[in-house]
């Protein structure tokens, strides 16, 4: 039977070696991951920009929206009223 672990047959020099790129390599992935969120981020500003310039002018269309809205309505009302009376006016 072997006593200990593979790591044992290594001499410390090789493991603190294999520790030392293990965490170098973390640290790589870590930092390419910290760019990458970066990156995203600066995306997501950017649309967020986007986004506040287009409510602005959203605003613009909700208020043209509720004016041709109310236009609308009146002139429905007002072509309801005009056939009730008609409609009355033939019986």
């Amino acid at each position: 039977m072997e006593s200990g672990s593979s790591s044992s047959h290594n001499p410390p020099a090789a493991r603190e070696m294999s520790e030392l790129e293990t965490l170098q390599k973390q640290l790589e992935e870590k930092e390419q991951r910290i760019r990458e969120l970066k990156t995203q981020i600066e995306s997501v500003k950017l649309q967020v920009e986007e986004l506040k310039n287009k409510k602005e002018f959203s605003q613009e269309k909700k208020d043209a929206f509720k004016i041709l809205s109310t236009q609308y309505n009146s002139l429905r009302d007002e072509y309801v009223a005009l056939t009730t009376e008609k409609i009355k006016d033939l019986k």
